[in-house]
């Protein structure tokens, strides 16, 4: 690295690291759903097992009559879906053709959430949950006292969702309140859980808990001034380090005890969900325009610029190459290395974070009321590369 380069990194990207730690090996566990939920998995790590897109090649786009704020899910079938401003909740068949619309009370800017028997769970600024059957058909709602901004994360057996509220929900898969947890603000960010089943939700003040399964405290922290978006939820890595992005332009990452490991300030506020590489890099994107990856001893791998602020969560390929979007309304894809790859024009910004399907196909949405598929049209799905 060159003298300039050093300098340009230290004044860009300052960094505290806190000591070593030692960790306990956690099982990996395998996929079932091209992409569950928000970040895709329970973890949020924002990973895929399958390789993404080659070229910026548009498969097909479906437009709707507003912004696409929501971030897609993909379906065991590869169905695809996505809420909208409209306040429907949307199902595509892999072709771009609408498979049913489910209308509901107000805008819906979450994503969605999908149980392994195909039921979809969505939350609405009408203050309800939705599970809604893979055919478009309603299954059970459940009320709040505040609109549901967050997105849920769903198991073999729970629901978890947030609502501004500021109580943190446990339903059952058939709509029964197993706990609720009371927080001191807000809760729009999606909770993510760790291997040992730690449920981590950060607050709109900037705190964080871990609670146990049952919805105890484990521990809080305060790790920043705030959480503005619902796309800025915690991630968590195999080895349990907790990963947060905040207000004050920090990504702090935690150890599973509650105590800060390291933090990096990127200078600009951080509204994206860290996503965790197979490698174990940490790739956030920032207001400043930058998308970084950082190693797990919180050293800089590389930094891409775009031609704008960063607000989506980026999604990593089996490969390495990540894809993220940009107010520039470009969907880039940037090499393992940090290059690019490709760029994709839209004509709006993407707050939207990408989905990756089994075929390599990027599902994202954009500000211009589109929904893109970018990818081959080859129906060819093939294995997994790895298992997550």
């Amino acid at each position: 690295m060159s003298i300039k380069t050093r300098i340009r990194f230290i004044t860009a990207f300052f960094i505290i690291l806190l000591g070593p730690f030692q960790f306990r090996s956690l099982q990996a566990d395998t996929p079932k759903i091209p992409w569950q939920m928000f970040r895709g998995d329970i973890r949020h790590t924002g990973r895929s097992a399958y390789k993404g897109a080659e070229k910026n090649t548009v498969k097909w786009t479906y437009k709707i009559d507003t912004r696409i704020t929501s971030s897609p899910s993909v379906g065991a079938d590869g169905t695809i879906y996505f809420g909208s401003i409209d306040g429907r909740l949307y199902a595509l068949n892999p072709d771009g053709t609408v498979k049913w619309a489910f209308q509901v009370g107000s805008e819906i800017t979450a994503s969605p959430a999908l149980g392994e028997d195909g039921t979809v769970y969505i939350g609405s600024r009408d203050k309800k949950m939705y599970a809604i059957t893979p055919e478009g058909k309603p299954k059970w709602t459940f009320t709040t006292d505040g609109i549901i901004i967050s997105s849920a994360a769903v198991t073999s057996e729970t629901l978890y969702f947030g609502s501004d509220d500021n109580a943190l929900y446990a339903l059952t898969l058939d709509g029964k309140l197993k706990w609720k947890y009371i927080a001191k603000s807000n809760i729009i960010a999606s909770p993510a859980l760790g291997a040992d089943g730690t449920i981590y939700l950060y607050e709109v003040s900037g705190t964080l808990h871990a609670l146990t399964p049952e919805g105890t405290e484990k521990w809080v922290k305060q790790v920043g001034t705030g959480v503005y978006e619902s796309f800025s939820s915690p991630s968590v890595d195999a080895k349990g380090i907790i990963y947060i992005g905040t207000d004050s332009g920090r990504v702090v990452a935690l150890k599973p005890d509650g105590n800060i490991k390291w933090y990096a300030n990127s200078g600009k506020a951080v509204h994206c969900t860290p996503a965790i590489g197979e490698e174990g890099a940490i790739i956030f994107g920032s207001y400043n325009g930058f998308v970084y990856a950082v190693t797990p001893d919180c050293k800089l791998k590389w930094q891409f610029k775009t031609g704008g602020w960063v607000e989506s969560s980026p999604a990593i390929d089996a490969e390495g190459t990540t894809y993220v979007g940009s107010s520039d309304g470009k969907l880039y894809a940037i090499n393992a290395g940090g290059t690019l790859k490709w760029s994709f024009q839209t004509s709006g910004i993407i707050e939207s974070s990408p989905a990756i399907g089994p075929d390599g196909t990027i599902y994202v949405g954009s500000n211009d009321a589109h929904l893109y598929a970018i990818g081959s049209n080859s129906q060819e799905t093939p294995a997994p590369l790895f298992e997550k």
